[in-house]
C-alpha cells in the first residue's frame, strides 16, 4: 500500500489506496450506478415538464432528484461503504504496517481524503451527467450534497474507530444513518420542546437555513476528524 506509483507522502498512498479500493468495489459501482441513473431519469422527467417551470428555477428543477436521493440516502451510502475504513485495519492487523511508516494523523487523513475525493468524483459524474442532458448546473446544490457527504465521511470514520469490529460498525453506521435523515427532519419541522436543540445536532437544519449556516457542517465534520485523531493517537495497534 506504501509504494503507490505517483505518491509524494505516505498520506497520498493511503489517500490513493483508499480512493481506487472504493472504485473496485462492486457494491461501490452499483451505488454509484444507482445514484447516476436515478438522478439521470428525474432531470429527464424534469426536461419534458420543462414548460410547468419558471426558467430561473429550471436548474434547480434538474437538480432535485440528486438532492433528495443524496439528503435522504447519502447517509446510508456512505455509512454502508465506509463503516470499516479503519476498524478492517484493526482487525486484519495491516494496521501494524502503516504505523510503522508513518503518523497516526496522516493515516486518519489519508483515509479521510480517500473517501472524500471517492464522493467528490461520484458527484461530478452525476452533475455531470445532468448538465450533459439538459446544459444546466446548480453549483448551490452541488455544494450543499458534498457538504452532507463530508460530514457522513468523517462521522462514519469515527465510528470505524469507536466499534471494534467491522460487523458491529456495519449495523450501527446503518441505524445511524437511517436515523439521521428522519431526526434531522423530524426536529426541523416538529414543534416538540427538544426539536431546536436536536436540529442543530444534524447538517440538515443548516441546509435547509443556507448561506453561511453550512459552514456549521464542514466545522462538525472538523470535530469528528479531530476526535478521530485523538482516539487513533490513543489506540493499541
Amino acid at each position: 500500500m506504501m509504494k503507490e506509483k505517483g505518491a509524494d507522502s505516505p498520506m497520498w498512498a493511503i489517500c490513493q489506496h483508499e480512493f481506487f479500493r472504493l472504485f473496485k468495489s462492486i457494491k461501490s459501482l452499483i451505488t454509484v450506478a444507482f445514484i447516476v441513473g436515478i438522478s439521470y431519469l428525474v432531470s429527464d422527467l424534469v426536461n419534458q415538464a420543462a414548460s410547468f417551470f419558471p426558467q430561473n428555477e429550471l436548474a434547480q428543477g434538474h437538480a432535485l432528484g440528486i438532492f433528495v436521493l443524496i439528503m435522504l440516502f447519502g447517509p446510508l451510502f456512505v455509512f454502508s461503504l465506509s463503516h470499516d475504513v479503519i476498524n478492517r485495519e484493526l482487525a486484519g492487523r495491516t494496521i501494524r504496517f502503516l504505523v510503522t511508516r508513518t503518523s497516526r494523523n496522516q493515516i486518519i487523513l489519508g483515509k479521510f481524503l480517500g473517501v472524500a475525493f471517492f464522493w467528490l468524483t461520484c458527484m461530478i459524474i452525476t452533475f455531470g451527467v445532468v448538465f450533459a442532458t439538459v446544459q444546466t448546473f446548480d453549483a448551490k446544490t452541488f455544494y450543499l450534497c458534498i457538504s452532507l457527504l463530508i460530514y457522513c465521511i468523517s462521522l462514519a470514520l469515527l465510528l470505524s474507530l469507536v466499534i471494534p469490529r467491522p460487523s458491529y460498525s456495519m449495523f450501527l453506521g446503518i441505524v445511524i444513518a437511517l436515523i439521521l435523515p428522519g431526526l434531522g427532519l423530524w426536529s426541523t419541522f416538529s414543534s416538540h420542546s427538544a426539536a431546536p436543540w436536536i436540529k442543530y445536532l444534524t447538517p440538515f437544519s443548516f441546509m435547509e437555513k443556507g448561506g453561511a449556516w453550512t459552514g456549521f457542517i464542514w466545522l462538525y465534520a472538523a470535530a469528528f476528524l479531530i476526535a478521530s485523531m485523538y482516539l487513533f493517537r490513543r489506540r493499541d495497534c
